[in-house]
């Protein structure tokens, strides 16, 4: 099932951007889409939203991108590879804000490996911490 037909199955609105952005990022492969299927118990908003980040949560502390397969990723595209890596969209202005607070791969592997649910704006908050010297809370 492709993430269009997943998408008009569950009649989301070509309005709900977010959701819609959320599921092409976090149910990337036939499998996610499939195991997403079959776990929904109710098809209202709500429950599908939480559904889909409880996975998201999921993937990203057990089914996380290799270390390998990321960095060549990154190589490639850093901002698909960073939307691929935290399983969520991120923007060229966000990378560049990345970028210019000195974020690498090496760094984004560092920070999953401390805090696998990080979200990206705070890999951000501490990469920019750590080139001002400052010791980050995260």
């Amino acid at each position: 099932m492709s993430i269009n037909e997943l998408i008009n199955m569950l009649n989301i609105t070509p309005e709900a951007t977010g959701i819609r952005n959320d599921m092409q990022i976090i149910l990337n492969t036939v499998e996610r889409r499939n195991e997403y299927v079959s776990r929904i118990v109710n098809v209202n908003r709500e429950s599908r939203f939480l559904l889909l980040h409880q996975m998201k949560d999921e993937y990203l502390q057990h089914d996380q991108l290799t270390d390998e397969h990321f960095m060549q990723l990154y190589a490639g595209n850093p901002v698909g590879a960073l939307s691929m890596y935290f399983l969520q969209s991120i923007d060229i202005i966000t990378y560049w804000e990345w970028a210019n607070a000195n974020g690498t791969a090496e760094k984004a592997i560092q920070y999953k490996r401390e805090e696998p649910l990080l979200p990206f704006i705070q890999a951000i908050e501490r990469a920019e911490d750590e080139s001002r010297g400052i010791v980050s809370g995260f």
